[in-house]
């Protein structure tokens, strides 16, 4: 979450985080062009809009995320990790994908996480910023209670809509957990390279990586840490698979061209930064 932008179209330069060297460039040239392949997105087509998100697709791909990342500490990770077993998983509440209307489930962390209620406010929003918002929260006064009020943007895909409720959780959380230090209010950009040297934002999105990916699944899939000469290859028979098992949960096919090519280039990078944070998260801390 960020609150000084909502204009993703350029990711920031992270000072903590190295360009990568001519070959890895190359190499992750090589993985992007198979990735554009593989979702039938001709470059030829590619205006400016999309070369823009492509660097951000970039610089998510080239960044080792086992050591170039801010990543939360492990006793906040192992907490994390137990709430989304204990509290958002293996419930009776459903899936996370099922839970963001649920009436049950927001009172339930509510009051374990409290003493700010969770209230979630959803639906479409093409007007202004458009879909350049995916959702935001703010902490509010409403009559005499106080709130953590998360706002989604149902005009885009069902699967992104659930991965920023689950990051917006993410920061309930954390506030929690380490203290109400983010601002009052805050907007979810699409830049995901944007959020790899900030604790907070990595903790928001680790709650996301949780759920999406279990342990067993990185361990047979494979893991994802950083490209080398000649990793294109295994690397992108990892993304693929991820894909594989994210796409039919939420009837995600990046193919379809009616999407737009802004959007689909959007989600396969919001794809790729989760799968490749879980498995940082998986060599980082075991979890």
């Amino acid at each position: 979450m960020s609150g000084h932008s909502l204009n993703p179209s350029v990711p920031r330069k992270l000072p903590g985080l190295r360009e990568p060297d001519a070959l890895t460039a190359r190499e992750v040239d090589g993985l992007v062009s198979r990735l554009l392949t593989e979702v039938k997105i001709p470059f030829p087509s590619l205006g400016k809009r999309v070369l823009g998100h492509l660097a951000d697709l970039k610089k998510v791909l080239s960044t080792d995320y086992t050591e170039g990342a801010k990543l939360p500490s492990k006793d906040l990770l192992k907490e994390l990790s137990h709430v989304v077993e204990k509290e958002i998983k293996s419930t009776s509440y459903g899936p996370l994908w099922q839970q963001w209307d649920s009436p049950d489930l927001l009172p339930r962390l509510s009051k374990i996480f409290g003493p700010r209620e969770i209230e979630v406010r959803a639906e479409p929003y093409t007007e202004g910023a458009g879909l350049a918002l995916r959702g935001f929260f703010c902490r509010a006064s409403v009559g005499e209670k106080n709130k953590f009020v998360i706002f989604l943007n149902t005009a885009h895909h069902p699967g992104a809509v659930v991965a920023t409720f689950g990051h917006e959780l993410g920061h309930y959380i954390y506030g929690s957990l380490v203290g109400e230090k983010a601002p009052m209010a805050a907007f979810l950009e699409g830049t995901f390279s944007n959020h790899l040297e900030q604790e907070d934002e990595l903790f928001a999105d680790s709650l996301v990586a949780f759920s999406a990916y279990d342990r067993d699944l990185i361990k047979r899939i494979g893991p994802l840490y950083r490209v080398t000469p000649g990793s294109s290859e295994e690397l992108f028979t990892r993304i693929r698979k991820a894909y594989g098992t994210i796409g039919p949960r939420f009837n995600l096919d990046l193919t379809k061209s009616k999407m737009g090519n802004v959007w689909r280039v959007r989600y396969l990078t919001s794809m790729t930064h989760f799968f490749k944070l879980r498995c940082a998260l998986y060599a980082s801390s075991g979890l």
